[in-house]
């Protein structure tokens, strides 16, 4: 079963069984970190049939889950509150296309509003960010995300009988130091922004005249953590990119550009098959991407970055202009509080 047929399945719990009265709680962390609650204590009906004020549904998310959940609900009989930071659904697969411009950011994004009219249901949406929740009182709170330039710490809660919680998750970093402060991440649109305006950044100050070769070499120098779909995908737009678009705009600093890819384990994609594998291996060797294995990362620094060899426990640094860090996520702080609440 798919996560949207999932989510499809879901939501019908609410137009499909109006009587349900139990606690429902649903763990997603493998699809991306989201978790849906759902929480009634009573009927949408009474036993006559009268009708009670609409039940409340508060949906925290605009991702897969979230976003999944709303178009398929089909039943008036409740009133839809979205919370997100982010007033979009975007199509994350693509996001290391957008890093180079392979793809607009505009194509990969819908606006949740066009959505949630497209549904034909009454669902307000509020951009802001859940930082707590009372399963207890049911509540959420939230804070508004609107750009800092804008001014404003407006906070608000909501009530709710229902909550989907389908927040996503984020980046994992182990806690490895440096990584907060040096690296780059790309779970979201204006991560892949960024990168691009960063890579571009690099290439224009190298090919100052005052800038010496070494100094070219290491901000040229790019090193992508995690040999998973993200990071193999992301090494080879980059590649594409400066072979393709970027060595016609900066000739002479072709020859100085490095990609190196780190993974802690013995092979990259290893959740794939082992033809998949071997392939891009052998693909990343052929165009000179420097795919170091078995090697995990202790330090982040803002010039260099420092891993240890996992069988002779060596530790090398190499120097980098730019590090992106595609290591696998983790639960949010909000989502693991809710847990610990839950018992």
């Amino acid at each position: 079963m798919s996560w949207s047929s999932f989510y499809h399945t879901a939501s019908r719990v609410f137009h499909e069984y109006p009587s349900w009265s139990k606690s429902v709680v649903v763990c997603t962390i493998i699809s991306g970190g989201g978790l849906a609650a759902y929480s009634d204590t009573r009927s949408a009906y009474s036993d006559n049939g009268d009708q009670f004020p609409k039940k409340k549904v508060v949906v925290l998310g605009t991702g897969w889950a979230g976003t999944s959940f709303v178009k398929s609900m089909k039943n008036s009989s409740y009133d839809i509150h979205v919370v997100s930071p982010r007033n979009y659904f975007a199509f994350t697969p693509l996001l290391p296309s957008v890093t180079c411009g392979t793809v607009e950011a505009r194509s990969i994004v819908e606006p949740i509003r066009n959505i949630s009219r497209k549904s034909g249901l009454d669902v307000q949406f509020s951009e802001a960010e859940c930082y707590k929740i009372d399963p207890k009182n049911n509540k959420v709170y939230c804070r508004a995300s609107h750009d800092k330039k804008l001014g404003g710490t407006e906070e608000f809660s909501l009530d709710y009988d229902y909550l989907v919680i389908a927040m996503g998750a984020r980046s994992n970093t182990f806690n490895t130091p440096g990584v907060e402060e040096h690296a780059y991440f790309l779970k979201e649109v204006e991560d892949a922004q960024r990168i691009r305006h960063k890579v571009i950044n690099l290439f224009e100050r190298a090919s100052l005249p005052c800038v010496p070769v070494e100094e070219k070499k290491r901000l040229l120098s790019f090193v992508i953590v995690g040999g998973g779909p993200t990071g193999v995908e992301f090494a080879a737009e980059l590649y594409d990119f400066v072979h393709e678009d970027l060595s016609k705009l900066y000739p002479s600093l072709k020859d100085h550009v490095k990609i190196t890819l780190l993974e802690a384990g013995y092979h990259i994609l290893n959740m794939f098959d082992k033809r998949i594998t071997e392939f891009a291996e052998e693909k990343f060797k052929r165009d000179g991407i420097d795919v170091k294995l078995g090697s995990m990362v202790v330090k982040v620094g803002e010039k260099e970055i420092s891993s240890k060899e996992r069988g002779s426990g060596e530790v090398a640094t190499l120097p980098h202009g730019m590090v992106v860090w595609s290591t696998g996520i983790g639960a949010r702080p909000e989502v693991v509080d809710f847990m610990k609440q839950l018992g």
